[in-house]
């Protein structure tokens, strides 16, 4: 039996513009079927204050009296007459001190992840809620001075907890907002690994003296962080694009590395201090619970409920090579799912391409997996590295294959296409000298490196199992230039059905030109960089460039992760960075997508051409040709690929293109 698709609907989706995302965290309670999360909830005060306070004491500041609020799991409650014991979180509270909004934030900790938080004292027992500002200002200047005493406060919250029946000593972290970021980030730098002396002066031995596994800090205050040696746990950084300036950030990042630290930085455009701060004019949905999913996946990794790193899907048990005459191999693994790799020959204004269809199949009535009827999924275009689109099992076929089958990192599946930018005489380029020649050629060319990448979203158009109105781009290093390109390019040239562009490992460095019309980039930019890849560029001047083209963007760094940092096999590869940038732009795609995919009828389905214009054909769905007139004649034995982990996904609107490195 061949892969078909059986009964397809000559049916096309209204093409949407980018819904701000903003405004889609609002006015969305579902997208693609899935309900709000618990967090989601929270934000409409859907989720109630479940507290109790513990009194504990300061004992480095003459045993000053202090009341937190602890929330316990039900599960917990509910584990009957032996103590079960799981992950804990102290939450550091902005200046006004132990509040309901802290308290709130405990109880999401306990009721979405499971964990127990810990709304934690700053101040005294009788200095909560501070509404007075003259006050706040007296008290937060007091612990922001005096490094020792903000310090011992924390360390007497996560004391406290150690102490607690229900909580695995093991395994706490510590959270903050505003004030209580500050001390995030002032704890963790004076947290430091101790060297002992061996048994004999040619040897010494480093041990981790760290009572916190992790370390968050949502919008933190930054001072000027004495560095004392090696930073013992590590820490998450999120902060808003007009919080904090691009130089204060690289000055951040800069004494992290003078502590050896494991970290990351999140920054996010246009976005004040307070950002998640319920009430404040500051809040914004979207961001709150981008960050809020950031910190969840960072604290599954340090509490090991998930594994670093990915790992590569199976031929011939994740996914099947084929083609559009072959039969599609009967599934050996355990799910009721599988993906068929399809080679797919096409061509940019008669250039030929070869490029590759990742696509999720179904069993159906018989034993064969087919596509299923009228049913249409999100898509990918996935823009290679500088060795070429490396065949139906190479690198990026096998990140579409991923995208395809549905694992814990997505609540969708996606059509992943993996686009030819070199032609069909080049797909495994290997010499050094030959990659050097082909990635320069389409770096210096912006215009031609953009129509190749618009022929494989026309691929993606033309297939009737595609919807859409969610199209998304991912590059891998050259691939991640590429698609910058395709952001910044002129908007008569590519499909506005495109709403995001993420660079992952990509070469930004030098800054691309913008073309597009009005100076402004439509779609969502998500970048994904490592903090020792010199590809990247300076991020300050990225962040003002982006500014400048009033776009919606986020750029993560990660320490110690070099050019191809996602590459598995490579001496790149780190897997840190690996995970945190799948799941940031996987979790992007899932809250982004803004139907269900099940086809329907109705709808202009044409693409334009690069004029602007109508194509020649005069085929309502004929793909977009580049008329730049350059015709290019230089020619494991189980489904356990991925990360093991559960990630609560949630809702809201609009479709992206990510972008993955230069080389």
């Amino acid at each position: 039996m061949k892969i078909i698709n059986i009964g397809i609907l000559a049916s096309s989706l209204l093409i949407s513009g980018v819904i701000r995302p903003s405004v889609a965290a609002e006015e969305s309670a579902t997208a693609g079927g899935n309900t709000v999360s618990t967090y989601a909830s929270s934000v409409e005060g859907a989720v109630g204050v479940d507290v109790t306070p513990i009194e504990y004491v300061d004992t480095n500041d003459n045993d000053e009296p202090l009341r937190g609020y602890v929330s316990i799991p039900q599960s917990v409650l509910d584990g009957g007459d032996e103590p079960q014991q799981v992950p804990a979180v102290v939450i550091l509270p902005g200046w006004s001190n132990v509040d309901d909004y802290v308290k709130t934030r405990a109880t999401m900790i306990s009721q979405e992840f499971n964990w127990i938080g810990f709304a934690a004292d700053l101040y005294g027992e009788n200095l909560h809620d501070i509404s007075d500002f003259d006050k706040k200002v007296e008290l937060s200047t007091q612990l922001r001075s005096d490094p020792e005493l903000f310090n011992g406060r924390i360390q007497a919250a996560i004391d406290a907890l150690k102490e607690h029946p229900n909580v695995d000593p093991t395994k706490i972290s510590i959270i903050g907002y505003c004030l209580g970021g500050t001390g995030v980030m002032s704890y963790s730098f004076a947290d430091t690994t101790t060297t002992l002396d061996g048994d004999n002066s040619t040897t010494a031995a480093t041990t981790t003296t760290s009572d916190i596994v992790g370390a968050v800090s949502f919008h933190g205050g930054l001072l000027d962080f004495d560095v004392p040696g090696q930073m013992a746990n590590p820490i998450l950084i999120l902060s808003g694009g007009d919080d904090d300036t691009g130089t204060a950030i690289e000055d951040l990042e800069s004494k992290l590395v003078d502590a050896n630290s494991t970290w990351q930085i999140t920054r996010y455009s246009g976005i004040e201090h307070g950002f998640t701060m319920f009430d404040l004019p500051a809040y914004n949905a979207w961001v709150d619970e981008r960050s809020w999913n950031e910190m969840g996946s960072f604290l599954s990794e340090v509490f090991d409920e998930m594994e670093y790193g990915t790992t590569p899907p199976s031929e011939g048990v994740d996914y099947y090579v084929t083609d559009s005459d072959s039969d599609v191999p009967i599934g050996v693994g355990t799910d009721d799912t599988s993906v068929a790799v399809e080679t797919v020959m096409y061509d940019d204004n008669g250039f030929p391409l070869e490029g590759y269809l990742a696509m999720p199949m179904s069993m159906g009535d018989g034993d064969t997996y087919s596509v299923v009827d009228g049913k249409q999924y999100p898509a990918v275009v996935i823009v290679p590295n500088w060795d070429g689109v490396n065949g139906p099992n190479g690198y990026e076929s096998e990140r579409a294959v991923m995208m395809a089958n549905q694992r814990s990192w997505s609540s969708q599946q996606y059509i992943g296409m993996v686009a030819d930018i070199y032609g069909v005489n080049y797909t495994n380029v290997e010499e050094f000298d030959k990659k050097m020649e082909l990635a320069g050629k389409y770096r210096s060319d912006p215009a031609l490196f953009v129509g190749r990448i618009q022929a494989a979203v026309n691929v993606l158009i033309d297939n009737p199992s595609v919807d859409n109105s969610n199209i998304f781009v991912a590059g891998y290093c050259l691939g991640g230039t590429g698609a910058l390109d395709y952001a910044f390019a002129d908007t008569a040239t590519t499909f506005d059905g495109v709403k995001a562009i993420v660079p992952v490992h990509g070469g930004l460095n030098p800054l691309r030109q913008i073309q597009t019309d009005d100076g402004t980039v439509e779609p969502y930019i998500l970048v994904l960089s490592g903090g020792v890849d010199d590809s990247h560029g300076n991020t300050t001047e990225l962040e003002m460039h982006l500014d400048s083209t009033n776009a919606t963007w986020e750029v993560t760094r990660f320490s110690n992760g070099q050019h191809g940092f996602s590459e598995w096999g490579t001496g790149a590869y780190q897997k840190m960075a690996d995970s945190r940038s799948w799941l940031s732009m996987m979790s992007l795609f899932d809250s982004l997508t803004t139907t269900d995919g099940d086809a329907s009828s109705g709808g202009d389905n044409a693409a334009m051409d690069n004029d602007g214009g109508d194509t020649s054909s005069g085929d309502e769905n004929a793909p977009m040709v580049n008329d730049d007139g350059n015709d290019d004649n230089d020619s494991s034995a189980s489904s356990s690929f991925g990360i093991s982990m559960i990630v609560a996904t949630t809702a809201a609107v609009a479709v992206a293109t990510v972008t993955v490195g230069l080389l």
